[in-house]
């Protein structure tokens, strides 16, 4: 089990040192006080519970007294289950591990992609507190951003992309050598026993999706073979996630739905100026392609797919291109215009896959969420007995739920199920 996270005064005094350093560097301080207090009353999210760390200082240039607010993510305390779920899944040790040794390195290459982070260990990550900056979620319970998001966001995905690239570039090494704990696969894994945590959350999503496709009139004439062959379908994340023999591979988040990118705004209008990416415990080292067609599937409508995606997909190699020129690099020379539109085609299944097994656990309505994060059976339920009597539920009650989950759903098998050609 994960042990309870403690915060040492030496620990608060160095990451204050860091934070300070940036800001004025010549100055010395003593901690007057600190202490971790949740950002809200809600229970801890899935992969974490959230806190601000609230340090005051005093300088010693005088009698002034500093407040400093950081925002920290630690393993969720007081729900064995569910810390052994994460312990088991591994997403805070990699977390850790990309946040100390890759980030710094990528973001050097480059641009800045993610929030600064001042400690990373324990199973404690504290970092800036970006709300106190204007950075704030970019959408509401549908999980669905515009196009100047995600306009926004393909920009700092190319800059992440680009400075991995550039990065293996000047140390001459691939980041699955040097950094193999960043990007282990541990969101589909491949060579474990079929009763692993992940290949039981897996199945027992696919079960959840087949349920609501029963519920489809459209596909009644052809239910048999779509239950028949869905599974099997949605079992080519376990191969696509690899790295790829045929494209360029660099780091990858991995977890890209509309939580994991925070936008910030000016004093007026509703345009981000910029975005930075959180939570890298899915990091994998694979084609830029799948974290690009994840963002522009997950928090988007079939609709909006249909209208926008040839524009932001250009919109995106161009960014790339930018920041590799940049760096004195071609980006053609790495990943030519026809090669990423051809691992765009390869990899297209795969933004559809990761919408229907994030969005039918994230878009819950909150009186099943609260089910879940409240106390130990309601995270052990889901993950094991009662998965999809709390989704058929909300699908039965819930309007926003019912018609997301049947918008992707129809894409994937209207294109992915009953089109053998795009197989």
């Amino acid at each position: 089990m994960a042990a309870v996270v403690e915060l040492s005064n030496s620990v608060v005094q160095s990451l204050c040192q860091r934070y300070l350093y940036e800001q004025e560097p010549s100055s010395a301080f003593e901690i007057v006080s600190y202490k971790l207090k949740p950002t809200s009353d809600a229970p801890a999210g899935y992969l974490g519970s959230h806190s601000f760390l609230n340090v005051t200082l005093r300088l010693h240039d005088g009698k002034e007294l500093k407040h400093l607010r950081f925002f920290s993510k630690a393993a969720p305390q007081g729900n064995p289950s569910h810390m052994d779920y994460l312990e088991d899944f591994g997403v805070f040790e990699k977390e850790i591990s990309v946040y100390k040794h890759l980030l710094p390195a990528i973001q050097a290459a480059c641009a800045p992609v993610a929030p600064k982070s001042f400690y990373a260990n324990n199973n404690l990550l504290v970092f800036e507190n970006l709300a106190d900056q204007g950075y704030r979620m970019g959408a509401t319970r549908d999980g669905l951003l515009n196009y100047e998001q995600l306009h926004c966001c393909l920009k700092t995905l190319a800059a992440m992309h680009a400075g991995s690239i550039i990065h293996e570039v000047r140390t001459q090494q691939p980041i699955n050598v040097s950094q193999p704990s960043c990007v282990v696969e541990n969101a589909y894994p491949s060579d474990v026993p079929p009763e692993h945590l992940r290949l039981v959350n897996f199945q027992n999503a696919c079960l959840v999706l087949k349920e609501i496709i029963k519920t489809m009139p459209k596909y009644a004439a052809k239910l048999d073979y779509i239950l028949l062959n869905f599974t099997e379908r949605m079992s080519r994340i376990f191969e696509l996630v690899k790295p790829s023999k045929q494209f360029q591979n660099t780091l990858l988040h991995g977890d890209l739905w509309a939580n994991n990118v925070m936008f910030q705004y000016g004093k007026y209008g509703e345009t981000p100026l910029q975005c930075v990416l959180v939570d890298f415990q899915l990091a994998r080292y694979a084609p830029p392609a799948m974290d690009v067609l994840t963002i522009l599937t997950i928090p988007t409508s079939r609709e909006f797919r249909e209208q926008h995606m040839k524009e932001l997909l250009a919109e995106y190699y161009r960014f790339m291109s930018e920041f590799m020129r940049r760096a004195g690099l071609q980006l053609a020379d790495y990943i030519s215009e026809q090669q990423y539109y051809a691992s765009i085609e390869h990899y297209r299944i795969t933004g559809l896959i990761e919408s229907c097994l994030f969005c039918h656990l994230v878009i819950l309505p909150p009186s099943c969420t609260q089910k879940l994060t409240s106390n130990a059976d309601g995270f052990s339920d889901f993950f094991s007995r009662k998965r999809i009597e709390i989704c058929m539920e909300a699908y039965n009650t819930d309007e926003l739920y019912r018609s997301r989950m049947q918008d992707m759903l129809e894409d994937l098998v209207d294109n992915f199920v009953l089109d053998n050609n795009a197989i």
